[in-house]
C-alpha cells in the first residue's frame, strides 16, 4: 500500500470520527435542549402571564427580585453541576449507589443553603430599619421566594443525574408535566384569587414538588441497572473534591457573571418602573435564547469527560473541535432571525395594549441585539471550561470582566443618565468577554494536542 492510501485511509477515519463525534454531540444536546427550553418556557411563561393579566407590579416585584433570583440559580446550579460531572465520570464504571448517595448529600446541602437565604432575609427585614422602598419589598418578600425555589432545586440534581450519565431523555416528560403545572398554578391563582408575585412563588414550588417523586424513581432505576457489577464501586464521598474544583467556581462564575446583570437593575431602578420592567422582559428573553447554548456546552463538557474514561481513541478536543464552530453557526443564525421577528417575539410577551411597556422592550431588544449572540457563545464556552478543569482560571477572569462592567455601568448611568449607554456598556463587555473566552479555549485546544502528540 502507497503513502498516499495510508493518508487517504487516514482521512478519511477522520472524517467519519468527525461525524460520528457531531452526532454524538446533537443526540447528547437534543434532550438537554429540549429541558432547556422547557426552562426558559416557565420562566418567559411567568413573565407573560403577569403581562397580559395586566399586573404590572407584580413584573417591577419579580424585577427588583433578580439579584436574589441569581444567587439562588448560582447555588442551585453549581450543586447540579457537580452532580453532573461525578455522574457523567461514573458512566463507565459501576455507580449503583454512589449517584444515589451523591444526590442527597448535595439536595441536603441546598436546601440548608436556602434555608439560611430565607432565614438572613427575614430577620433583615424584621430587625434592619431600612429607607428604601425597594429594599424593603425585597427583603418582605426573599424569604417566600427563596423558599419557593426548595422543590425546584431537588428536582434539578437528580435532573443533572440523569443527565451526566446520559439519560436525560428520560426526565422530560416530568420536566414538562412539572413546568405546566407550575404555569396553570400560577394563572389560577392570579385569575380567581388576584395574588400577584405570591401567586408565581406558589407556581413555582407547586410543579416540581408534584412531579420530584417521578424524578428521583427515575435516577433509581438507572442506579439499580448498574447494581449487578460490584467490583471498584464508585465512592459517593469523592463528590466533594468536585464541589471544590467544579462546584465552588460553577457558582461564583454564575453569581459574578451575573453581577452585571443584576447591579443594572437598582441603577435603572431610577429611570422608571417601566425601564425596569421592560430590561425584565428583554433579560428573560435572552435568557430564554441563551438556554440551549447551555445544554449544547453541557453535552460537550459530558463527551469530553466520559472519553477521560474511555480507551474509544477520541480524545477531547476533538469534540471542543467539533462542537464550538456547530454552537457558532447556529447561534450566528438564530440572532439574524431575532433581528426580523424582534416585534412578534416581544409581542409575544407584552400585549400591545401595554403600549410604554412594549415600546421600551422594543428598543432594549434592538440595542442588546449583538448579546443575543456573544452571551450565549460565552456561557458555552465557559461551561465546558469550568467542567473540564479550568473552573479556577474562568472564575478569576470573570470576576475582573464583571468588576470592569460595574464600573462602567456605574460610570455610564452618573454621567449619560441614559439606558441607552447602560445597553451599549453591557454589549461592549459581552464583545471583551466572547474575545477573552475563544482565545482560552484555542489555547486549552494546543494544550491538548500538545500532550496528544506526546
Amino acid at each position: 500500500m502507497t503513502a498516499d492510501a495510508v493518508l487517504v485511509q487516514v482521512s478519511d477515519a477522520q472524517r467519519v470520527s468527525l461525524a460520528s463525534m457531531m452526532g454524538q454531540i446533537i443526540a447528547l444536546a437534543a434532550p438537554l435542549a429540549i429541558s432547556a427550553c422547557i426552562l426558559s418556557g416557565l420562566n418567559l411563561g411567568m413573565v407573560t402571564i403577569l403581562a397580559r393579566h395586566g399586573d404590572t407590579e407584580a413584573i417591577y416585584l419579580m424585577s427588583l427580585m433578580q439579584p436574589a433570583f441569581f444567587i439562588i440559580i448560582a447555588m442551585m446550579e453549581g450543586l447540579a453541576i457537580s452532580n453532573q460531572v461525578f455522574s457523567a465520570r461514573c458512566k463507565n464504571m459501576p455507580s449503583a449507589g454512589a449517584v444515589l448517595k451523591s444526590s442527597r448529600t448535595l439536595c441536603l446541602v441546598g436546601l440548608l443553603l436556602i434555608g439560611a437565604i430565607a432565614l438572613i432575609a427575614y430577620c433583615a427585614s424584621q430587625m434592619l430599619p431600612l429607607q428604601s422602598q425597594s429594599l424593603t419589598l425585597i427583603l418582605s418578600y426573599l424569604p417566600m421566594a427563596a423558599l419557593s425555589m426548595a422543590a425546584f432545586l431537588v428536582f434539578e440534581i437528580h435532573h443533572s443525574a440523569l443527565r451526566g450519565s446520559g439519560h436525560a431523555l428520560l426526565a422530560i416528560g416530568p420536566f414538562a408535566l412539572a413546568a405546566i403545572l407550575s404555569l396553570l398554578v400560577t394563572y389560577v391563582l392570579l385569575d380567581r384569587y388576584q395574588i400577584g408575585f405570591t401567586a408565581v412563588l406558589i407556581g413555582n414550588f407547586a410543579g416540581p414538588l408534584i412531579l420530584l417523586p417521578i424524578v428521583v424513581m427515575l435516577v433509581r432505576r438507572i442506579a439499580m441497572k448498574d447494581a449487578d457489577i460490584t467490583e471498584a464501586m464508585p465512592e459517593a464521598r469523592r463528590i466533594w473534591p468536585l464541589l471544590s474544583t467544579v462546584g465552588f467556581p460553577v457558582f461564583f462564575s454564575i453569581l459574578v457573571a451575573s453581577a452585571s446583570a443584576a447591579f443594572v437593575f437598582p441603577v435603572i431602578d431610577r429611570f422608571g418602573a417601566d425601564e425596569v420592567s421592560a430590561f425584565l422582559v428583554v433579560l428573560r428573553l435572552r435568557v430564554a435564547f441563551t438556554i440551549p447554548a447551555v445544554a449544547a456546552g453541557s453535552a460537550i463538557a459530558i463527551l469530553v469527560n466520559q472519553s477521560l474514561n474511555t480507551r474509544s481513541g477520541l480524545s477531547g478536543d476533538r469534540y471542543l473541535a467539533a462542537g464550538i464552530p456547530l454552537v457558532f453557526a447556529v447561534y450566528g443564525v438564530a440572532t439574524v432571525a431575532i433581528l426580523f421577528a424582534k416585534t412578534m417575539a416581544i409581542g409575544l410577551i407584552v400585549p400591545e395594549n401595554a403600549t410604554t411597556l412594549n415600546m421600551w422592550s422594543n428598543n432594549l431588544l434592538w440595542l442588546l441585539l449583538p448579546t443575543f449572540f456573544l452571551m450565549p457563545c460565552v456561557v458555552c464556552i465557559q461551561i465546558i471550561l469550568e467542567q473540564i478543569g479550568d473552573g479556577p482560571k474562568v472564575l478569576v477572569f470573570t470576576i475582573v470582566a464583571e468588576a470592569a462592567t460595574i464600573g462602567a455601568i456605574i460610570f455610564s448611568a452618573e454621567n449619560s443618565k441614559s439606558i441607552e449607554s447602560i445597553s451599549h456598556v453591557l454589549t461592549v463587555s459581552s464583545a471583551l468577554l466572547f474575545a477573552a473566552y475563544v482565545a482560552r479555549l484555542v489555547h486549552v485546544l494546543h494544550r491538548w494536542e500538545k500532550n496528544h502528540a506526546l
